[in-house]
């Protein structure tokens, strides 16, 4: 351990004094390990591929501002963390959002384990909370869409209002929810009313 550590001080230094050799050798003791790391996270290769890229691009570009004082490796991780929350918030507002969801990236992930059990638990006790924020109209339009998958023409049918009504007050509905929950709660509201 102590070898590898004088390793990475070595390298940082040549790198923080522009080594661009020094900067391609630590990219391959790191990058098959980040990448996996993203990849977990994402369940997307291109998206996992993209944040490496961009992970240690950021780290080129601010090797004058490197530290030997702090764990390189934790900084890495924490600046590839940081861009898959981005890439998470950039793909919640986009259009592509839809399609993005309902391809493998989150098909294959049934992990069962207790602190996935801790987080939903606190997903779903911070959504309740967030629901009674909802008029009663766009609580019982979510509820009907979202929760218990009715069409739009079906909802307006069982509530004798227009589709339009209904598209109105579910899209109100999911902003507020949106304000309401952060970015990692909305998220996983989106990916669990889509199965």
């Amino acid at each position: 351990m102590i070898v590898e550590n004088n390793l990475h001080v070595k390298l940082i230094k040549k790198i923080k004094q522009g080594s661009y050799e020094d900067f391609t050798r630590l990219y391959f003791i790191y990058a098959h390990l980040l990448y996996g790391f993203i990849l977990k996270l994402t369940k997307d290769p291109n998206d996992a591929e993209d944040i490496l890229q961009e992970t240690f691009l950021r780290i080129w570009q601010t090797k004058e501002n490197l530290s030997l004082e702090i764990s390189f490796k934790s900084y890495l991780y924490t600046i590839a963390h940081n861009l898959i929350i981005d890439s998470f918030r950039k793909k919640i507002d986009s259009v592509e959002f839809e399609v993005y969801i309902q391809s493998d990236a989150y098909q294959n992930y049934t992990e069962n384990d207790t602190e996935n059990k801790v987080y939903f638990d606190e997903f779903l006790d911070k959504l309740n909370e967030a629901k009674k924020k909802l008029s009663s109209k766009q609580l019982a339009i979510f509820e009907l869409s979202r929760e218990k998958g009715c069409s739009i023409k079906d909802i307006a049918e069982k509530m004798a209002i227009s589709e339009k009504t209904v598209k109105n007050q579910l899209t109100l509905a999911l902003k507020t929810l949106k304000l309401e929950l952060s970015p990692l709660h909305y998220l996983l509201l989106v990916l669990l009313l889509h199965y």
